[in-house]
């Protein structure tokens, strides 16, 4: 790090940093993947949501060693080339920005799902109209500066946990009033038996990604080795509730059957349980599907900023094409490639399914976290003194590498063929560009530090009145991007 950036202020309490996990995994996947448990396991998803969780703990553990070995960079990438070199950080970070990328048409999918529930008479030749407006919409705002898509972010971000809220207190009151009704829908518990385990994992692990922006702030955190874990286990530890009390929302309040047919399985839960309690289904159905709504484009603005970053400092370092990363000469926005994820996104979202999108992003997720699992226990080895002070910490971090790896492998053959291609192609560019890209991970580890600022915006309102977290200077670097955006 240069000398002359400026240093982070250690603002960030074990309060602050539990929020800021909280809100970066709570989001709009549990809208979409209730139904997608349901059709593998029926009412047995729950153990499914809580296995899921206690992966992304443990995984999101790794993040957080890594962090507190080195809190001024973050990211697998990061972490990768650190402990194993420039070609393993390189196909670490092409895993990971794969499965961001491939990821982009499951908003608009899961959008328009949503929006025939809020709008019942919608012909489904609206649907590519109502995507190309939600695409469009987002994109705009994002080429208008991320400034703008940070302020829509600090509205969306509260009014995504309000239906959630509702959804929950309505299933406890059905448990409570009607126990005879939940138990019906929970029984038979495993209806088709657990050869479906795997497959519901995957998607309802998707739901928990996001941890990894949480830990990447580790600089600004107070007694980083004490705090971040403490405020992990405490934060995935409220994730993983409210995820659980969702689903048994989902499979208390319908047959595991409708579960699994519903294409907005939250919405169809809060019809059948507001009915049940003898209110308005049909006003269930909007209030649920309405907040649908809000939660997944809130998550695809900043799942849209954060990626045409990445794309920026790929291309400013040599790796993509040198177009990502010209800038609007107005707006100084990465203009080329937010146009480049809304195309993706509306012809992803026009040619694929949202469970086939989920397995194959979740698959370079679960490659890239088995490599920074890896990379903590090397960076262990090499910094014993700044080794986090959990006990069998070594045994973690060797089941975060394994956690990773299992979520990759549960992928159907045709996901696991494709992305295996993926990832050697990614090798055989590094090859063939030589040099040039030896120095790519070193170079684009250092733009994670202003990533931070960006993906926090969404869940700043989550802080305010507590610190002034995200308000500083972006840090200084040198190389190709630093002179790019000079």
């Amino acid at each position: 790090m240069p000398a002359s950036a400026p240093a982070f202020r250690p603002d960030l309490s074990r309060a602050d940093f539990t929020l800021l996990v909280v809100g970066a995994v709570i989001g709009a996947d549990v809208y979409i993947v209730a139904a997608m448990g349901a059709a593998s396991l029926g009412p047995a998803q729950l153990v499914a949501w809580g296995f899921a969780g206690a992966l992304a703990a443990v995984i999101a553990l790794a993040f957080v060693q890594c962090a507190a070995i080195d809190s001024d960079v973050g990211g697998s990438y990061a972490y990768a080339q650190r402990a194993f070199g420039p070609l393993v950080g390189f196909l670490t970070g092409w895993a990971l920005y794969a499965g961001e990328w491939i990821a982009l048409p499951v908003f608009p999918l899961a959008f328009v799902s949503y929006l025939h529930r809020l709008l019942p008479g919608l012909p489904d030749a609206a649907d590519i109209p109502a995507k190309l407006a939600l695409v469009l919409a987002i994109t705009g705002v994002n080429v208008f500066g991320a400034r703008k898509g940070a302020r829509l972010n600090d509205v969306l971000a509260i009014a995504k946990l309000l239906p959630l809220g509702l959804l929950i207190v309505a299933a406890i009151a059905l448990t409570v009033v009607h126990p005879h009704i939940a138990s019906t829908h929970l029984q038979p518990f495993a209806p088709m038996g657990w050869s479906g385990f795997g497959s519901a994992v995957v998607p309802i692990f998707w739901a928990y990604a996001g941890f990894e922006l949480a830990v990447l702030p580790a600089a600004e955190v107070r007694d980083p080795r004490r705090t971040l874990p403490q405020g992990l286990v405490m934060g995935m530890a409220i994730a993983t509730g409210l995820y659980l009390l969702a689903a048994f929302a989902v499979v208390s309040g319908l047959p595991w059957q409708d579960a699994a047919a519903s294409s907005s399985p939250l919405a169809s839960a809060m019809s059948a349980i507001s009915t049940a309690l003898g209110g308005p289904g049909t006003a269930a159905v909007v209030v649920m599907s309405v907040g649908a709504v809000v939660s997944i484009a809130g998550v695809y603005d900043a799942f849209t900023l954060g990626v045409s970053r990445l794309s920026y400092a790929l291309a400013a370092d040599g790796m993509f094409p040198s177009e990502f990363a010209r800038l609007h000469p107005k707006y100084r926005t990465p203009h080329v490639g937010l146009g480049f994820q809304a195309v993706c996104a509306m012809v992803g979202s026009t040619i694929f399914d949202l469970r086939g999108l989920i397995t194959i992003a979740v698959f370079f997720l679960g490659l890239s976290y088995a490599v920074t699992g890896l990379a903590a226990l090397r960076l262990v080895q090499r910094h014993p003194a700044q080794a986090l002070h959990l006990p069998a910490l070594r045994v973690l971090l060797v089941l975060a590498a394994a956690a990773g790896l299992y979520l990759a492998t549960q992928a159907p053959v045709r996901e696991i063929t494709i992305g295996v291609a993926v990832m050697l192609l990614g090798l055989a560019l590094y090859l063939a560009r030589g040099a040039r890209w030896r120095a790519v991970a070193v170079a684009v580890e250092k733009d994670e530090s202003s990533a931070v600022a960006w993906a926090g915006h969404e869940y700043r309102w989550l802080m305010r009145g507590t610190h002034r977290l995200f308000r500083r200077s972006p840090p200084q670097r040198d190389g190709p991007a630093a002179r790019q955006r000079s």
